[in-house]
């Protein structure tokens, strides 16, 4: 009886389950760098593949990480002001901080807003020509609403409001039709004003201009039909953004606008030749003493940049609007805390290697050896991040020291997987460090 050779299959070597894995982190490792830096957009219109607060899904660094006036240098522009008839004189400051509590609002947190002999003074950080135009617009519109009877009497203004809602009524199941609505809350003593006329609608007008002719009275809201397209949509954002803030009791006529220069601008200069050394020196350090050790430390190293500054422009930016010269600060100290841990891990394993541990043992121990002393450093840098997020002035720095220390964090976890590929690829002691 014939029997059948059975082949048995030869198992897959531990190198070739190396250089695998190798490729797949380094596939993974770029693929996840170009996203964060160049961004993928799913459509025209910009819509990142990732998540919805991805900022750079259009924009490149530059552009996700705005800095501050004192930094990159700005503009200003100084109305000349007129007192309404029937304002007092402290209606002056009320308007300057009306108009400063509505640029920080739209994220021009570092704007400068101060009375320069008759002239009011907004200084703004360095953007775009089209948002800058926008930004002064809003900031310095007068925001005074009429709610006006049939015969034209004036029933309640912006004062007996005590803030404003857009709504969006969609007509079909697909959302391709919609009604734009906003809605006026009345304060008590607007309520009380109400009640004396009792009218069904009102007319609504803003400086002037008519927002409705038709505003509903319903207890104490006021809703008024706006439109159905998206401009009309920003119009009763603006609307009610105006309501919400303030309004400026004066009259403003630009009389004058030019640069402003930064006051701190070779800081940014001074801060980039600074950690361009460091990862030079990184790199040519790390190299010398742990090899292909330095070289896993090297990549955490690059990775723990790359995700800094990622969760700075997608988390931190979109929170606190614009980097100032502590947020360049705790980036360098982030980074520092990253080359720290690197070079204390290779220095540990290469310390093994001396005393002749194989690279597998050498890694397992020389890890184990730093991990104390990283994490502890770690902790301690946290805790100062905590610390800084309590005081108003430094939340920012805060936020990004943070981010530092999440970003180094996880930069240790990559480093032990290139490490883990590259002592299943090579069993060679010397290619990790200097051997016995």
């Amino acid at each position: 009886m014939a029997t059948k050779n059975t082949q048995s299959r030869k198992p897959m070597s531990s190198g070739a389950k190396g250089a695998i894995c190798l490729v797949i982190l380094l596939a993974i490792t770029v693929c996840a760098c170009y996203l964060s830096v160049m961004g993928m957009n799913l459509d025209a219109e910009g819509v990142n593949v990732l998540l919805p607060w991805v900022p750079v899904s259009s924009a490149k660094w530059p552009a996700s990480l705005p800095v501050s006036m004192s930094l990159g240098g700005g503009a200003y522009a100084e109305y000349a002001y007129k007192l309404n008839d029937d304002a007092l004189e402290n209606a002056l400051n009320d308007s300057v901080n009306t108009i400063r509590a509505r640029l920080a609002q739209m994220g021009e947190s570092d704007a400068v807003v101060a009375v320069k002999d008759d002239a009011v003074r907004v200084e703004l950080r360095k953007m775009d020509a089209s948002r800058l135009a926008s930004l002064r617009n809003l900031a310095i519109m007068g925001g005074q609403f009429v709610f006006a009877d049939t015969e034209g009497n004036t029933v309640l203004t912006e004062k007996d409001v005590a803030k404003a809602d857009v709504s969006v009524n969609y007509l079909n199941a697909n959302r391709t039709s919609y009604t734009v609505s906003l809605a006026f809350t009345l304060t008590k003593d607007g309520q009380a004003k109400l009640a004396e006329t009792n009218p069904s609608y009102l007319s609504v007008t803003c400086d002037g201009d008519a927002v409705s002719s038709y505003g509903m009275v319903d207890g104490d809201k006021i809703t008024c039909s706006v439109g159905s397209t998206s401009s009309a949509y920003n119009t009763a954002a603006n609307l009610a953004f105006l309501v919400n803030y303030g309004a400026v009791d004066m009259t403003l006529n630009l009389r004058d606008s030019g640069d402003v220069a930064a006051s701190s601008g070779m800081v940014l200069t001074v801060v980039l030749i600074v950690l361009a050394a460091m990862l030079v020196f990184a790199l040519l350090y790390l190299l010398c003493i742990g090899k292909l050790t330095g070289l896993s430390a090297f990549l955490g190293i690059l990775c723990a940049v790359v995700l800094n500054l990622f969760f700075v422009a997608s988390i931190i930016v979109p929170t606190e609007h614009m980097l100032n010269v502590g947020c360049l600060a705790a980036i360098l100290l982030g980074v520092l805390l990253a080359v720290y841990a690197a070079v204390t891990r290779t220095d540990a394993v290469s310390r093994q290697i001396k005393e002749g541990s194989a690279p597998k043992s050498a890694t397992k121990q020389g890890f184990s050896a730093a991990a104390k002393n990283v994490w502890l450093v770690h902790a301690c840098v946290l805790a100062v991040a905590l610390i800084l997020m309590i005081f108003a002035f430094s939340k920012s720095t805060g936020y990004v020291l943070a981010s530092g220390v999440a970003a180094s964090a996880i930069a240790t976890v990559i480093m032990r997987a290139f490490q883990f590929c590259f002592t299943m690829i090579s069993n060679k002691p010397s290619l990790f460090g200097k051997a016995k």
